[in-house]
């Protein structure tokens, strides 16, 4: 999560409990804070920012894809 304030990592964990929360699942902080940084750094990587646009809609394909199966189970 290069680059990212404490602000920006706040507000991203909030929009991915929010997109967890729409399909019914629930985690432990420690397993949200996982899946916040990934795809933090997914977002980074593909040359996006950490805005609540692009954060949302990274976090809702990789959940909707399956692709944190192994933290939700």
């Amino acid at each position: 999560m290069i680059f990212a304030s404490k602000e920006d990592v706040s507000r991203c964990t909030l929009i991915v409990k929010e997109q967890l929360g729409k399909r019914g699942v629930g985690v432990a902080d420690d397993i949200l804070k996982k899946i916040t940084e990934d795809i933090m750094n997914i977002s980074y990587s593909k040359g996006g920012d950490y805005s609540d646009k692009i954060i949302r809609s990274f976090a809702e394909t990789y959940i909707e894809e399956g692709f944190y199966e192994k933290y939700l189970r």
